[in-house]
């Protein structure tokens, strides 16, 4: 009797275990079962957050220069890779289609405007209309305004590039000699490099250093002023200049050919500027008078203008957030001479990478 109930509850256990089990079992597939569609329908609307169509309304002070070209090529592929549509306007050089163009965007009510290479103050009539209608402006090398209209404005340091190429001048006349300044300060960016190359230049540590002339271009007449006004010094001071400081890279393509022109090589005078184009690296392979450059990344710049266009509107951060107090991102730059300038048909950003 007692091995007989024994048995009986034995066998009484083993199949509570089992059914505990196999219950056990079929709840773990249920929820195995309803998770991948739970799953996926949340993913599916993290991704809607995560993607937005945008239309962006592009103003370009000069698509000409490469500055300019090369930062729209790389806004307009990585927008077009998140889906946005890109508007661009080229004011071709006139400041004051900068500001038109801001406003013609601001009438199509675009979900955002970007200013390359201009001037805040020109323009200021067009970043209210943009404030007042909502629309938020991001700058590329342009600058930022008081009414609060710019997000933010991505750039090069240029205080920090003036005196980098100012330095390297120094540096290669070892202390001593006379150097000339060709400026463009109708923009605040050649302001900047121009102000920081000459307290270089003027500096109590370089008692040797003495800067011969200056003299200014414009952005209508950059290429051929630059000549000019270089052939004149060359009539005027010849072998007593030693080296020539230019705002930008166009600046030291026109000093290069007037010293070419007049008989000079790079053994008697040489120039530097700030930009990094094909046609400068070009120049400083082929050994002519134009030797050096801070190069900027222009791509750069718009990598950094999408990621926030990205992280303020489609993913919804705070401005404040990614965007520091200042308003003002510097993307790094380098300099590049005959040691490291990149290969004959090199991506000009290659030296960024």
């Amino acid at each position: 009797m007692r091995k007989r109930f024994s048995k009986l509850f034995v066998l009484m256990i083993v199949a509570v275990l089992l059914m505990t089990i196999f219950s056990t079992g079929c709840a773990k597939k249920e929820v195995a079962e309803e998770k991948p569609a739970v799953q996926a329908a949340e993913e599916s609307q993290e991704a809607a957050k995560l993607t937005k169509e945008l239309k962006i309304g592009y103003v370009s002070m000069m698509m000409a220069a490469d500055s300019n070209s090369r930062a729209y090529d790389a806004f307009e592929k990585e927008a077009d890779a998140r889906g946005w549509s890109v508007f661009l306007n080229d004011a071709a050089g006139d400041i004051v289609k900068v500001g038109e163009g801001v406003m013609t965007y601001v009438g199509q009510g675009v979900d955002a405007i970007v200013i390359t290479c201009g001037e805040i103050t020109p323009i200021e009539e067009g970043l209210k209309a943009a404030k007042n209608a909502g629309i938020p402006v991001f700058c590329m090398d342009t600058g930022v305004d008081d009414g609060g209209a710019v997000v933010a404005n991505v750039t090069s340091n240029c205080w920090a590039m003036g005196a980098e190429v100012a330095a390297q001048m120094v540096n290669n006349l070892h202390g001593k000699g006379n150097i000339c300044i060709i400026d463009m300060p109708t923009l605040y960016v050649h302001r900047y490099r121009a102000d920081t190359a000459r307290a270089v230049f003027e500096s109590p540590d370089n008692p040797n250093i003495h800067i011969l002339a200056t003299d200014s271009v414009t952005v209508a007449n950059w290429e051929s002023g630059s000549y000019d006004i270089m052939t004149a010094w060359i009539a005027k001071y010849g072998d007593k200049i030693d080296a020539v400081f230019g705002t930008w890279d166009g600046i030291g393509w026109s000093v290069s050919k007037a010293a070419a022109d007049a008989g000079f090589t790079k053994d008697n005078m040489f120039t530097m500027s700030i930009d990094g184009t094909t046609q400068t690296y070009d120049m400083i392979r082929n050994g002519e008078v134009f030797i050096g450059v801070t190069a900027q990344s222009f791509g750069g710049w718009a990598t950094k203008t999408v990621e926030l266009i990205d992280d303020i509107l489609v993913q919804g951060k705070a401005v404040d957030s990614v965007v520091p107090p200042s308003k003002v991102i510097y993307v790094p730059h380098k300099w590049i001479d005959g040691t490291n300038v990149p290969p004959q048909g090199a991506d000009p950003e290659s030296v960024f990478k």
